[in-house]
């Protein structure tokens, strides 16, 4: 649809960005990266929608391959990658900045989209992450840019799910413009009826309203159903008064209960760790990411100390996949939470694909 340019950056000055932002492991920047936001269409509950993201290309540096990078859990339009904030420009230097081509869709309803987010949603996901691909594709063989098919998906938390349900989907379904080659999913919630939401039930982490009031507020809509049929009367009207796309993630958690049960109708969340059937479950099983064997090298990097989404995740997760035959392996980063797993293991990923590149 359109292409803004964002502006142009230096390594130096990308290198002192990370210095700014008081990131723990510090990782290298070879090129300075020129930013712009893509407009784009897509499609979402079979109607076209327009979408945003980010396009971070190398300054003075032919890119040999693309990186895909999904973003964690934001709830607010402004903080998406092509919002032009500091999350866009410290992935464009890890990846744009070392010399690939950086591509990082906002997500249906995110950047200047107008409708909900799709919180989770696995079809949502896949169609606005490969429709980015094409949009791109196409604009850089209009402007004279090199475009790299050799595609490389790096996500953390929900990206790190959306990376492989994207892996899967274009695995199962190849498109022109994207050869897989490798996939890193950061901190990843895979089984999401059966590991991710029985752990966030008990609600170690404060994060865990906010994650389960998301993803009840997004199914709810993407399937049609009434939000009562889950939460409170009272806790429904006030989630979806927050997940507007303008409440700040901070203001939602200070606005939700400290610990999700109190969220939700009487009796459910026992029905559910009983094994009781809902709608609810059967949406959580239809987008999980398990249940399948990836063909290219998919790596699950999890931190030790992670109360927000459980390492079982990624273990459990992983034996599956190998057991269907997958090509899969998990990294444990060290004794790290949730926060500060996705900046230990980023350098891990970007020297991976460095030497995937033939760096």
């Amino acid at each position: 649809m359109s292409v803004e340019r964002l502006g142009a950056h230096s390594a130096l000055k990308l290198r002192v960005a990370q210095r700014v932002a008081r990131i723990p492991r510090r990782f290298p920047v070879h090129h300075g990266v020129v930013l712009h936001r893509v407009t784009y269409w897509t499609e979402f509950g079979g109607q076209p929608q327009l979408a945003t993201g980010l396009l971070g290309i190398p300054r003075r540096h032919q890119a040999r391959t693309s990186v895909m990078w999904l973003n964690g859990t934001n709830p607010t339009r402004s903080e998406a990658p092509s919002a032009g904030g500091l999350v866009g420009l410290l992935v464009s230097a890890v990846f744009a900045g070392s010399g690939h081509l950086l591509l990082a869709p906002d997500y249906i309803g995110l950047g200047t989209s107008d409708t909900y987010h799709p919180y989770m949603h696995t079809v949502s996901t896949v169609d606005a992450a490969t429709d980015f691909v094409r949009a791109v594709a196409s604009y850089c063989e209009r402007e004279g840019i090199d475009w790299s098919p050799r595609l490389m998906l790096v996500g953390y938390s929900q990206g790190a799910h959306g990376v492989a349900v994207l892996q899967r989907a274009l695995e199962a379904a190849p498109i022109d413009e994207a050869e897989v080659l490798a996939v890193a999913s950061i901190a990843p919630p895979l089984d999401l009826a059966n590991v991710t939401l029985p752990w966030a039930l008990e609600g170690r982490a404060p994060s865990h309203s906010t994650y389960l009031a998301y993803v009840a507020h997004s199914y709810a809509r993407a399937y049609g159903r009434p939000l009562e049929s889950l939460l409170s009367d009272d806790a429904a009207t006030l989630v979806d008064e927050l997940f507007d796309g303008l409440h700040s993630g901070d203001e939602i958690a200070s606005r939700l209960p400290p610990t999700p049960r109190p969220m939700f109708r009487e009796g459910w969340v026992d029905d559910y760790l009983a094994g009781g059937n809902s709608w609810f479950r059967g949406a959580l099983e239809e987008n999980e990411a398990v249940g399948w064997a990836p063909r290219a090298p998919l790596r699950l990097f999890y931190g030790d100390a992670d109360v927000d989404v459980s390492p079982d995740d990624a273990l459990l997760g992983a034996e599956e996949m190998r057991r269907r035959g997958g090509n899969v392996e998990t990294v444990a980063v060290g004794e790290f939470d949730h926060g500060s797993v996705v900046y230990h293991a980023v350098p891990l990923v970007q020297e991976w694909f460095s030497r995937i590149r033939g760096d």
